[in-house]
């Protein structure tokens, strides 16, 4: 049996020719970023990538260091002076204002306690929970809400049905 091969052989490779991919840093531009990719990317240019991970702002030219996060250059984001986006990069913060006097986070607030309004707040939660009158003498409710509010005075369960029945009254009449 004479065997002779062709002078093209076919070997189970791709039909395109072997080429070693693009590293992912080289493969896309500065302005497109794939899914779970920080937006950060979009204001900076990847440089060579078998030299130190460091990236050129798009806005002043600094180049910013990364390893496997984005955070130094977030940061060089709000710092850069030639960036027109600055305060988007800033992170948002509640103000006291908005929330009448609560507390947003670790951010202490200075806020005026009104002995009358928190009480008709403790009114207003023991008719719509219906919870028992006697719960207001209880002493561990009273310690949980001096650790709240030290200066807050909680009313006997005979001053709490009064100012109940106080509010039904005025609720009746409007």
């Amino acid at each position: 049996m004479d065997f002779t091969l062709p002078e093209t052989v076919e070997t189970c490779t791709p039909a395109t020719p072997r080429i070693d991919p693009l590293p992912s840093c080289m493969a896309t531009s500065s302005t497109e970023h794939s899914k779970g990719e920080s937006d950060v990317w979009g204001h900076f240019t990847k440089q060579n990538p078998y030299s130190e991970k460091k990236a050129k702002c798009n806005y002043c030219g600094d180049f910013i260091k990364y390893l496997a996060r984005t955070s130094g250059m977030r940061n060089h984001l709000i710092r850069c002076k030639e960036n027109p986006n600055r305060e988007a990069f800033k992170r948002k913060k509640m103000s006291s204002s908005t929330t009448k006097g609560a507390s947003v986070g670790r951010l202490p607030t200075i806020s005026k306690f009104d002995q009358n309004a928190s009480r008709m707040k403790l009114v207003k939660m023991f008719v719509k929970s219906e919870l028992l009158f006697r719960f207001v003498e209880d002493e561990d409710f009273r310690d949980f809400v001096r650790s709240l509010q030290p200066r807050f005075e909680v009313p006997s369960r005979t001053t709490l049905r009064r100012e109940m029945w106080e509010l039904y009254e005025e609720k009746k009449q409007s």
